[in-house]
């Protein structure tokens, strides 16, 4: 089994990755965590100290190339390649598609997926040649079934799970192992956008998990190198029947989405003539 004495957690200043800093810091593990957030980086920090001082920041925008290879060029002079690296930097705007801007569209799949793909790559030949190691991605349940508003969310988190998948049969016989985990709703600073402070609260809202279920998730599926995992784990059985039985399901999901979307809909006076 790889090792994890160097974990590397991008959007780890916040939520989940915060979270999975704390874990592995219990292990023993020297963790790193990035994000772009300079103030919740320093505070991730003092909270995290408090764990073990084996735990360090680094700020980058995972969407910024050139920062990602700054920030890549430094660990990797310091501390060698990473035993584990995950990808877990993310965020959504609930708003429908004609209202979203252009610079959101572009923010959205940067940070959903480019990011993920570009921390991956400016580590991976390292990772490689270490010969074992892991690389966790962190999806969505939005990233296995068509969910909108913030339809550009879940095609950005599609498109994550899609090249996870590649990735792992790419490096088939390398040593390094590739995760996908999918969660579900989970509370956290995700949710502070205010255009999700500002919908309506909707029943399906209360589904929610904790950071704590998907870290201890996270790490499980690290050690037994399981490539999918659902967190909830009642999401596996669902997103089988949408795959294996799609007419149906698809046509309540579509409902759920189309009640959902027509909310944030202005009424409307138009008469056909």
């Amino acid at each position: 089994m790889p090792s994890h004495n160097k974990v590397l957690i991008t959007g780890g200043s916040s939520g989940i990755g915060k979270q999975l800093a704390a874990d592995f810091l219990r292990r023993g593990a020297h963790v790193t965590i990035v994000s772009n957030d300079a103030a919740k980086l320093e505070s991730a920090h003092a909270e995290l100290q408090l764990i073990s001082p084996s735990i360090r920041t680094s700020p980058c925008d995972v969407a910024d190339l050139a920062d990602v290879r700054r920030m890549a060029a430094e660990y990797l002079l310091q501390f060698g390649s990473p035993d584990v690296l995950v990808s877990n930097a993310g965020f959504a705007v609930y708003r429908l598609f004609d209202e979203l801007t252009s610079e959101e569209i572009e923010r959205l799949l940067a940070v959903n997926l480019v990011g993920a793909c570009l921390i991956t790559r400016e580590f991976l030949p390292a990772m490689v040649a270490a010969g074992s190691s892991d690389v966790v991605v962190m999806a969505s349940i939005a990233g296995r079934l068509v969910m909108t508003p913030c339809g550009v969310y879940s095609a950005a988190k599609h498109g994550l799970v899609a090249w996870a998948h590649t990735l792992k049969l790419e490096l088939t016989g390398t040593g390094v192992r590739v995760h996908v985990i999918c969660p579900g709703r989970v509370e956290t600073d995700f949710f502070a956008h205010e255009s999700f402070v500002q919908r309506e609260r909707r029943a399906e809202t209360r589904l929610t998990t904790t950071v704590q279920a998907v870290s201890r998730a996270t790490i499980a599926a690290i050690e037994k190198n399981r490539f999918m995992t659902y967190v909830p784990r009642s999401y596996r059985p669902l997103v089988w029947l949408a795959n294996a039985f799609p007419l149906p399901l698809q046509l309540l999901l579509d409902h759920l989405m189309k009640t959902r979307a027509r909310s944030l809909r202005p009424a409307r006076t138009d008469v056909t003539r």
